[in-house]
């Protein structure tokens, strides 16, 4: 292990002795495309390994400084022989000073001396960032009348600020440097340095603000429009005059596009005196391409330089959301910042700015799906009317969103955000509480999702069951009088159904939900048994609606062995009629639905009993009692 690393700092010394005397340089004879090349080999040199711990990168990183001071000797300018200054007395009281949490300091030790390498090299053409920094550290170093919680979370917010401001750079080793340092502050992280990530999807950051001036212009316009009616007239009028002036200034731009795309054959308006000119065919062919060309100038993006903004916003706020997704996995976030977390991701998730980022909505429902399976925190506090108004939120948002990621995100957020609930009542011993808050939240959706064309994910329903399997039988309650009830349409019917299959799949039997089971399988039944008849009738029937009735009628003689009730649809012979009937036909062919509906046939049949099959044992056996029976011939052995 030791020789690795002294190869590994050889390499990275004889890349920054050759970047130092070919490249960095006053003659500058050096191309661009081979400094870029030593830069980019330079920066990927120290990037630090995985199981390197981030005391000894320190330690390699002040060596490699002292190797790059050494080797500019005098050749360096005063700005960078300055930089080295001040980054030299920073660390040394960095060193000095007592209360510095280790963490903490190693953090920023990395990212100074890493922006110093940077300006020392060149590589950072603006060596006030780093001046702006040391003064930052000098002063933080220089308060001594704070309390040791406030000072420490100073600190922290000045490394957060620090590797934010070197995660927007364009180097992939620069931020997995800024990357490795926020890591190691996951159990440090205060709330106003995690409020320095979370401003980072903030409305205004996230391309909002045009849109809510506009909506300001909108509401002074509509103030301005309670005015008298001679008022508006006299301005309609001033309107329709300066729109007229307006539309009679002919498009110079194009106008002259097109005279040089028709060249000789563009005539000019005021030359009366010009012939009418007929081209052939081939000449029309030939300034297609050119009048095309002429209009898609016109047509062209004029805010080109917003959409390539718009473009690096996004991927800065991507880069952020893989600081929070390694964040949440860590295990040490405490409650409130998993919330505080999930909170703005889902009003980040419904800007306008990333509602049509895919790229983005990936990531933030890949974050709160972390989130939602974190099972273990670093601190439980009292956020009880955070959870339910976040709970609402997400309800409200269910209703909009159509992307398959971020509808199983909020799925999962929900349930998550239930189970925290329960967590902090139990653990602070909380008892004047109603503990099934949430429950008319989800009802009110369920509505939704059966009444309405929506973009509701069943999996809203299903992961609650599945974290709280006592709300099944609520669930089942609420949906047996919709499945019977006639008015139905059979694309309701089928949602229905699969969460009637999904509450029985999950459902757990005990004394006091017997009752109110029975009745429910007892309806169940007698629904999918006529569901059943019906589409033997029909010379197609559907296959999704079929599949959820097979599941239903298998898990309808599961459950009634479980509650202790006799099957009603075990020697049901209109039941095995229909199920013969649909084996022949050409859809029951393909193996799941064939699979089901030869389970659900010897369910069916289990009660009828074959009766010659004993009696014809029994004969063969008394016929051998009474010597009759005839020698068995035995194979001869070779």
């Amino acid at each position: 292990m030791a020789a690795d690393v002294d190869f590994r700092t050889d390499i990275v010394h004889f890349l920054l002795d050759a970047y130092t005397a070919r490249v960095h340089s006053k003659d500058g004879s050096q191309g661009e495309a081979v400094r870029k090349l030593f830069q980019s080999a330079v920066l990927k040199s120290i990037v630090p390994l995985k199981k390197t711990q981030l005391t000894e990168f320190v330690d390699f990183l002040t060596s490699l400084l002292l190797r790059i001071k050494a080797s500019l000797g005098d050749g360096a300018s005063a700005d960078i022989k300055k930089c080295l200054k001040k980054t030299k007395h920073t660390l040394e009281k960095i060193d000095s000073a007592a209360g510095l949490d280790e963490s903490v300091a190693t953090a920023f030790k990395v990212l100074l001396l890493y922006l110093t390498i940077l300006t020392a090299l060149g590589i950072s053409d603006d060596p006030s960032s780093l001046q702006e920094v040391c003064s930052s550290a000098r002063d933080l170093l220089s308060e001594t009348s704070e309390a040791e919680e406030e000072h420490k979370a100073k600190w922290v917010q000045l490394v957060v600020d620090l590797a934010l401001s070197m995660l927007s750079m364009q180097s992939l080793h620069v931020r997995a440097i800024a990357t490795a340092a926020f890591a190691h502050l996951h159990n440090q992280l205060s709330d106003e340095a995690l409020g320095l990530l979370l401003d980072v999807f903030s409305a205004k950051k996230s391309g909002d603000k045009d849109e809510e001036e506009d909506s300001d212009d909108d509401e002074e316009m509509d103030d301005g429009a309670e005015g008298g009616e001679e008022s508006e007239s006299e301005e309609s009028d001033e309107d329709s005059d300066v729109e007229g002036e307006e539309n009679s200034d002919p498009d110079e731009e194009l106008r002259s596009r097109l005279r040089a795309a028709l060249g000789s054959a563009a005539a000019d308006e005021e030359d009366s005196s010009a012939e009418d000119v007929v081209p052939t065919d081939d000449q029309m062919f030939e300034l297609d391409g050119a009048i095309a060309e002429a209009f898609r100038g016109r047509l062209r993006p004029a805010n080109k330089e917003k959409s390539k903004e718009r473009t690096v916003s996004i991927h800065f706020q991507t880069r952020c959301l893989n600081l929070l997704n390694n964040y949440a996995k860590s295990g040490v976030a405490p409650l409130h910042h998993l919330v505080q977390i999930a909170a703005m991701l889902v009003k980040a998730s419904s800007s306008n700015a990333l509602r049509g980022s895919h790229e983005v909505l990936n990531v933030i429902s890949d974050t709160l799906h972390v989130i939602s399976s974190t099972r273990k925190f670093g601190t439980i506090s009292d956020v009880r009317s955070e959870i339910e108004s976040l709970t609402s939120t997400v309800m409200e948002q269910v209703n909009l969103v159509s992307h398959v990621g971020m509808k199983n995100a909020l799925s999962s957020l929900c349930a998550f955000l239930v189970r925290c609930h329960k967590k902090i009542c139990n653990e602070l011993a909380i008892n004047k509480v109603d503990k099934h808050w949430y429950m008319p939240l989800y009802m009110k959706t369920l509505d939704s999702y059966l009444d309405e064309n929506s973009h509701i994910s069943p999996q809203l329903f299903v992961k609650l069951m599945e974290a709280h399997p006592e709300h099944c039988l609520d669930f089942i309650e609420h949906l047996v009088p919709r499945a019977t009830d006639c008015a139905e349409r059979n694309y309701k019917r089928l949602h229905i159904l699969g969460l009637l299959v999904a509450a029985l799949r999950i459902v757990q039997v005990d004394a006091s939900s017997k009752e109110k089971l029975t009745s429910a399988l007892e309806a169940l039944s007698e629904l999918s048994i006529k569901l059943m008849t019906d589409m033997t009738e029909k010379s197609e029937p559907k296959q999704h609606l079929l599949v959820e009735v097979c599941d239903l009628l298998l898990l309808v003689a599961k459950q009634c062995a479980n509650v202790g009730m006799e099957c009603p649809i075990r020697g049901n012979g209109k039941l095995e009629q229909s199920l013969t009937s649909l084996r022949n036909t050409k859809m029951s062919k393909r193996k799941p639905l064939k699979a089901k509906l030869a389970a659900l046939l010897k369910s069916v049949q289990t009660t009828s009993v074959n009766p010659s099959a004993k009696p014809a044992k029994s004969k063969r056996k008394s016929t051998a009692m009474n010597g009759d029976a005839t020698p068995k011939k035995h194979a001869r052995k070779s």
